[in-house]
């Protein structure tokens, strides 16, 4: 996921594992938005959650057949 700095306009990518420990964390506080330092200026941004949930990787689903064997 692709994070812009709306300070110093520094743009930097967030990994997959950090959104998903991100996520999860700001789930068991019931948040909105999860800050993010800034690689460059180190000023706080805040990430919305729903935005991060998309950026998730999915699980693969198993067809029912095999789920009940």
């Amino acid at each position: 996921m692709n994070v812009r700095c709306q300070y110093c306009r520094q743009s930097f990518n967030l990994s997959r594992e950090f959104i998903v420990q991100a996520v999860a964390e700001a789930a068991e506080k019931k948040q909105k938005y999860h800050g993010v330092e800034c690689i460059n200026c180190r000023k706080l941004i805040k990430v919305p959650v729903a935005q991060m949930k998309r950026f998730i990787p999915r699980q693969p689903q198993q067809p029912e057949s095999e789920a009940e064997a």
